[in-house]
């Protein structure tokens, strides 16, 4: 049997600033979604625009350092949405 070609499992990760409304105890410890591949690349041009917008902003500023996206995650609707958002500065841990 030949050996087989390795491949990546996971292609990135990100960091969660914070969640809105607050984490409650009774959460899973993860949530898997699955999209399809057309999805898959709407949800990619959707970043790309907003992290191009985002881009344009003076990081050297408090609301250019505190600019950040937003994935909205409608379960019940199974659709995520794409927006701008704001990291929260006050101390409070991204639990």
């Amino acid at each position: 049997m030949p050996n087989e070609i390795k491949t990546k499992k996971t292609f990135g990760t990100a960091t969660i600033d914070h969640f809105s409304p607050p984490k409650e105890s009774e959460w899973p410890k993860a949530i898997n979604i699955t999209i399809s591949f057309e999805e898959a690349l709407r949800l990619h041009l959707g970043l790309g625009q907003l992290l191009g917008k985002l881009n344009t902003y003076n990081r050297a500023t408090k609301p250019g350092r505190e600019s950040a996206v937003n994935l909205c995650v409608y379960t019940q609707a199974r659709r995520i949405t794409i927006n701008k958002g704001r990291v929260k500065r006050d101390g409070a841990e991204a639990k």
